[in-house]
């Protein structure tokens, strides 16, 4: 099935319950049951495919059966179709000439990195992304999704330019040399941001994308007016508020002002860097992979309602001794205004207390319980 039809008043639905929660003006929460990864991790791997990554024939057919089988499935939920070129967390580093390795029916993973002295950023330099195999690939797929395909089409994953330094450089370098060489990791910094800038556009260029809008935060849909873009910030995790405040602030407003605004995601609890999030210019929400840590996703989520910044919560699904307990500690916790909430269905892997446990599950009956749960404890709490 090439092109999805009779979607539109779901579509439309979805499009105005999350452009009320990026309003703060909704009284449920809008509501995802992921289903449609287009990663690899949590899939089982008799349901990855062979040349997922070398052939978008590939890709292509594997994201249509989970975005058919997800509307089919669930017709009440917040989850807009969308393609993703997905070929991991590298794509923009790869430009740098950091090498990307492509492993048997897993995601991509990275090289170590390819700067060993401070003074070699100053030559450093992207690749045409029209010369640069991975980037070139990219754009390929992009064109062929848009030729067989009427869905739109998103940029590939988007590391913000804090993580793709620390691919360039190495994290042991990156901080020593915060300390010692200040002027060249701005360098470095500014280099990334001006690079990913590019990238972006280039990508929605090909996509048929205005620069402010289509963008898809972990496959959650940014509504029209809060933004085009967003960003992979998983490192603000380990850094102390002050060097963020000065080495990555700056280089995120850059970005999210180049389209209009957008969103940032990161995985765990990032709570020191409220006051470096809130002071980040065109940002429009936060999306967190909370790993249950809902105290500290609390905290957040309360800090950005104050500006008016929407707060998405996501985990991937909780292990079944968590499972009957997890939404309703959540949404016990949160006031609905301004609150996304997305549940990433995963088959092989289960969430923990922030650790994530091999399991081996059904993913239809994973999304019934899901979608069940989470309607029940959302509206209990109205």
């Amino acid at each position: 099935m090439k092109n999805l039809k009779n979607y539109k008043d779901h579509n439309h639905r979805a499009r105005e319950k999350l452009k009320n929660a990026f309003k703060f003006s909704n009284q449920k929460s809008p509501l995802l049951i992921y289903n449609a990864n287009y990663w690899l991790f949590g899939e089982a791997e008799d349901k990855i495919p062979k040349n997922y990554f070398h052939e978008p024939a590939v890709m292509l057919e594997y994201q249509l059966n989970k975005i058919t089988e997800h509307y089919a499935k669930y017709p009440d939920d917040c989850y807009i179709g969308f393609l993703m070129p997905w070929y991991g967390t590298g794509v923009l580093s790869s430009s740098f000439g950091v090498g990307v390795n492509y492993p048997e029916k897993a995601d991509p993973v990275l090289d170590l990195f390819i700067i060993d002295e401070p003074e070699k950023i100053k030559d450093l330099k992207p690749d045409d992304f029209y010369e640069n195999p991975l980037t070139a690939k990219v754009l390929k797929t992009i064109d062929y999704f848009k030729e067989n395909s009427n869905l739109p089409v998103g940029v590939t994953d988007c590391q913000g330019p804090l993580t793709t330094a620390l691919q360039i450089v190495g994290y042991e370098n990156y901080i020593y040399w915060m300390h010692d060489y200040p002027d060249l990791i701005h360098l470095l910094m500014e280099k990334v941001t001006e690079a990913l800038i590019d990238w972006v556009k280039l990508q929605k260029k090909h996509a048929g994308q205005p620069l402010d809008g289509e963008a898809y935060i972990l496959g959650v849909r940014i509504p029209e007016g809060f933004g085009g873009v967003w960003i992979s910030d998983d490192d603000s995790v380990i850094f102390g508020s002050e060097l963020y405040r000065e080495f990555v602030v700056p280089y995120n407003s850059k970005v999210l002002k180049a389209f209009g605004g957008g969103g940032i995601h990161y995985c765990g609890k990032a709570t020191q860097q409220i006051d470096n999030y809130l002071a980040t210019e065109g940002l429009t929400c936060i999306h967190n992979m909370m790993l249950d840590d809902i105290a500290s996703a609390l905290k957040m989520k309360n800090a950005l309602a104050e500006k008016n910044i929407a707060y998405i919560a996501g985990d991937f699904s909780p292990t079944e001794d968590r499972f009957d307990t997890y939404f309703k500690d959540l949404f016990s916790a949160m006031d609905q205004s301004g609150l996304i909430v997305s549940s990433y269905l995963t088959t092989a892997v289960g969430l923990k207390k922030g650790e994530y446990k091999a399991v081996t599950r059904d993913q239809h009956k994973l999304g019934e319980k899901t979608r069940e749960l989470m309607i029940e404890a959302r509206d209990s709490r109205i």
